[in-house]
């Protein structure tokens, strides 16, 4: 195979050294990422930074010179080298050694792993039938609850379940005296559980939570959904937004002590009604991330890993993770995420990587991904050739902006408080008012001639703020 170097070089006010820097970083981080290589990693990677020693990059007036002593040395370890450090985020190495030929990719490999389908209700029942243990239902989630308010709750379910000898005993008396003793109202209510135990008023997720509590209390695994309700035997009469209970007392047992019905989850008909679409606590666990159900999805919601890059796993349990909705502060020493092909949806708001995500430099989407599209640390979701930007490295210092046509108030970019420089790129046709807001650290965006800025298109920026007008992109693009 002939040698192949693809580089993006940046000039003008980026410094070029941090290509050679990103290169060298993204080297080592893909050989380190697989164990079956360590051998020949330290091999190559010696040979990579002899051969980088001897490379000089200058820039001098926009034209790229480059001196590269040693060149054998590439065709010695025979590497394949797909790199776009700055106008593309492929991230993909092809290796041949001399050791026999290898492929490394820092984007979870594909398995046979299946996706959830069919109605949310089977959906759910898929992910219960692959739980290692029922005990991940043994928790509050987030239930606001102080520790003698559960107390008197527990006394209270004690007492009430005295003479229960089962699991399911003990969760048909819970049930039952919350059917008949709370009532509905149609009017703001608190709907924290105590409060609906001490005023016997709720709407549907108030019922829902203390049911949750009073099982808590025994040790029964149960947990609130959320979701839509529908009549009862008519598919498509949408009656709102719900929430209900699953319980497992000897088997599973969908419960909705607001409307007063319960079946067991082989009952598939009797709760057809009753659409789940988040389920808020935590499902699955590996050393990597953490998992549930939430819009729909087997969702990646928080990390574990406490490692500067995180690649997200294609699966977990035999099912298919296929969205990424942060909903917890990531670990600090996360600098770079990896999202492979499996991923479709960062969430409806795509706003827990800006929230949740702040030490967070580099977002990459593998290119094999149908729904997503990462450059230049900004992800974009894709419709054929028509893309929405969904979010921004939050520590990310300068950003190359896709084509599109308008970017406005509903555009990503809030709160960005490292960001120093933006290039808008020739397609941009506006840039409406509050595009840019609160990025205090922002001294210049590149604007082509021809596109429209709006009054108060960048506010809350350095007090130097200032726009250069050129088509020319920032990034020239060269091949050797």
């Amino acid at each position: 195979m002939k040698p192949t170097f693809i580089a993006n070089i940046v000039t003008n006010e980026r410094e070029i050294s941090s290509l050679l820097e990103y290169f060298s970083k993204r080297v080592k981080y893909i050989f380190a990422r697989s164990a079956n290589y360590t051998q020949t990693s330290e091999k190559y990677l010696s040979k990579f930074h002899i051969l980088k020693s001897f490379v000089t990059i200058f820039a001098v007036n926009h034209k790229i010179i480059y001196t590269m002593k040693n060149l054998y040395l590439l065709f010695t370890v025979a590497i394949t080298l797909l790199f776009h450090a700055c106008s593309n985020d492929y991230e993909r190495m092809e290796l041949t050694p001399e050791d026999g030929p290898a492929q490394i990719s820092v984007y979870p490999e594909k398995d046979n792993s299946d996706e959830l389908s069919g109605t949310t209700c089977s959906m759910v029942r898929t992910i219960l039938q692959n739980v290692a243990s029922n005990d991940f239902a043994k928790t509050l989630g987030n239930i606001e609850i102080t520790n003698s308010q559960y107390k008197e709750i527990a006394e209270f379910t004690d007492d009430l379940v005295k003479d229960c000898a089962t699991d399911f005993e003990k969760y048909d008396a819970a049930y039952k005296w919350i059917v008949n003793n709370i009532k509905y109202v149609y009017r703001w209510v608190d709907n924290r559980p105590y409060a609906v135990f001490t005023t016997k008023e709720a709407i549907c997720q108030g019922y829902a939570d203390l049911l949750t509590v009073m099982m808590h209390t025994q040790n029964i695994p149960c947990f609130t959904v959320n979701g839509e309700l529908y009549q009862p035997g008519y598919a498509d009469w949408y009656l709102g937004g719900h929430a209900w209970n699953y319980v497992y007392a000897d088997s599973w047992y969908i419960s909705d002590p607001t409307n007063g019905s319960s079946s067991t989850i082989s009952a598939t008909t009797s709760y057809a009604h009753l659409r789940p679409t988040t389920i808020t606590i935590p499902i699955y666990e590996d050393d990597i991330c953490k998992y549930n159900f939430n819009e729909s999805q087997l969702c990646v919601y928080g990390v574990k890993a406490n490692t500067a890059q995180v690649t997200i796993p294609y699966s977990v349990n035999g099912i298919k993770v296929t969205s990424l909705n942060i909903q917890e502060e990531l670990p600090d020493e996360v600098r770079e995420i990896y999202i492979g092909s499996n991923i479709k949806t960062l969430g409806t708001s795509s706003i827990g990587l800006s929230s949740y995500a702040s030490n967070v430099e580099a977002l990459y989407v593998d290119p094999e991904n149908e729904y997503l599209e990462s450059y230049s640390n900004v992800i974009y979701s894709k419709n054929g050739s028509d893309y929405t930007m969904l979010v921004v490295a939050p520590k990310v210092t300068s950003i190359e902006l896709k084509a599109i046509e308008t970017f406005d108030k509903e555009s990503k970019l809030k709160n960005l408080q490292n960001l120093e420089t933006i290039t808008f790129v020739q397609g941009t046709k506006t840039i409406g008012a509050w595009t840019v807001e609160y990025c205090p650290n922002l001294h210049t965006v590149y604007v082509p001639e021809e596109t429209v800025i709006e009054e108060n298109a960048f506010t809350g920026v350095a007090s130097h703020f200032k726009i250069v007008r050129s088509n020319f992109t920032n990034i020239p693009e060269i091949n050797l």
